[in-house]
């Protein structure tokens, strides 16, 4: 008989970056290291990393052609690589979880190597590069002099401001599927309230010239975004970012890149602080606008007014049931969606659309299910098996639409429905017979997804 003494959780145990050609030299291998996470490693250990990762990688060349090794796993840790740019690496390791047992022969380590889902990690991976280039632009852009620093030295610099406050932050047992989805929450408003947001965004936009694009968020859900969906998954994580909290005690505006017609372009980031539960992020023309300050008080005090009054118009429409169709969950922002989240058996659905990188249901997902107290979040192995079926959808493009239905060894059933770019996953918890999920399937499409799926 076992007995579980020591569990020991995942957790990040190195990141780094590096650039083979900055060191193509015998003894110039300490240059190839732009990055590296725990930032007290020696530097023997700094560089044999690196070369692990570089045979790795050219092993992986002999059998293709566009350097798509993305994951390794071994019995303690998983690693991920990603090359955002010609040259530059980024590499993360994460130990894998264990339970220390102990039996008559001795004590040994059980690990769960399955509780690593790649696509999820590999995700988290990639966000980190598009936070850094949403802010600082890309690596290549910030290879260059200056009155200080050589290019290495300069790039190196930036990368470590940016990555040994962005890593402090990065909690890796808590990403699920919203990684792998990149997508926010939309908020549902009827027409005229629609309308009246659109035409309040292109006031500001007419009124003030400096201002190109607006995000308008109501109680951290979008109503509005001038820019591609995914910039607005990287700006909306930052928002809920401690980085957020940490740079609007400073400073009002900041840089920000945004990718237009496949190019970075630099604008400047304002975002107006919460008029009750509306926030309103601006993206100024980069070197438009000389007084910052002036311009930030000069908006508060035309929009405040106007801010005030859609927001308590918004907040009647949704207490007079103008959501009571869509159930938003994730957010645990909806009465439904608490009482659900009271009921673990009862039946959860997420609906998720590439095209726009919009989710919604009834399971708290992302940071929202640690900050309930209830929760409604799911296990583990169920969040996986979610990411499976959308990582089967992505793969196989032919079929326009499809159905698939799995059922796993704890009674958990997943019906997942995909039309185009359109996905709903329905989780049901009991044990039921296929005809009962079938109807229970179409009883949830009817309520909460109704004209969709064909």
């Amino acid at each position: 008989m076992t007995n579980p003494v020591l569990t020991a959780e995942l957790a990040l145990k190195s990141f780094y970056i590096f650039n083979s050609a900055f060191g193509p030299k015998e003894g110039e291998e300490e240059k190839k290291v732009l990055f590296y996470h725990p930032q007290d490693t020696d530097i023997d250990t700094k560089i044999k990393d690196v070369g692990l990762s570089e045979a790795i990688i050219k092993f992986s060349n002999t059998f293709t052609k566009d350097d798509s090794v993305q994951t390794m796993h071994t019995q303690k840790t998983c690693q991920f690589y990603y090359q955002p740019e010609p040259g530059y690496w980024m590499i993360m390791t994460l130990s894998v979880p264990f339970d220390r047992k102990t039996r008559d022969s001795g004590d040994y380590n059980e690990y769960h190597g399955d509780t690593i889902h790649d696509t999820i990690y590999q995700s988290v991976l990639r966000q980190a590069y598009r936070m850094f280039r949403m802010f600082h632009g890309t690596f290549q852009d910030n290879l260059r002099p200056n009155e200080e620093l050589d290019a290495q030295a300069n790039l190196i610099g930036r990368l470590e401001a940016f990555y040994q406050s962005y890593i402090l932050h990065l909690q890796m047992k808590r990403c699920d599927v919203v990684d792998a989805f990149g997508s926010v929450q939309y908020l549902p408003l009827n027409q005229l309230l629609f309308l009246r947001v659109q035409n309040f965004i292109n006031m500001i936009e007419a009124t003030f010239a400096p201002i190109k694009h607006c995000i308008f968020l109501y109680s951290d859900q979008v109503v509005w975004s001038g820019i591609n969906p995914t910039d607005l998954y990287t700006l909306y994580e930052y928002f809920h970012s401690p980085m957020f909290d940490q740079l609007a005690q400073s400073k009002q505006t900041r840089p920000a890149y945004v990718t237009e017609q496949g190019k970075c372009k630099r604008y400047t980031l304002m975002v107006c602080r919460k008029v009750q539960n509306i926030s309103l992020c601006l993206l100024l023309d980069d070197g438009a606008v000389e007084n910052e300050q002036s311009l930030y008080l000069e908006l508060n005090a035309v929009v405040n007014p106007q801010l005030t009054a859609i927001s308590s118009d918004i907040s009647q429409h949704l207490q007079s049931g103008g959501e009571s169709s869509y159930s938003f969950g994730c957010g645990g922002g909806s009465s439904s969606s608490s009482s659900s989240s009271r009921d673990d058996s009862s039946p959860k659905f997420i609906f998720f659309n590439e095209l726009n990188l919009q989710h919604r249901g009834t399971v708290r997902l992302g940071q929202a299910q640690y900050h309930s107290v209830t929760g409604s979040g799911l296990p583990n192995d169920v969040m996986n098996l979610i990411v499976d079926l959308l990582d089967d959808v992505r793969s196989n493009r032919s079929s326009v639409m499809d159905e698939t239905i799995v059922k796993t060894h704890d009674d958990y059933w997943i019906v997942k429905r995909s039309c185009n770019t359109r996905h709903v996953f329905i989780i049901l918890n009991k044990s039921s017979t296929l005809i009962d999920v079938t109807e229970e399937t179409k009883k949830i499409l009817d309520q909460h997804v109704k004209g969709i799926f064909f």
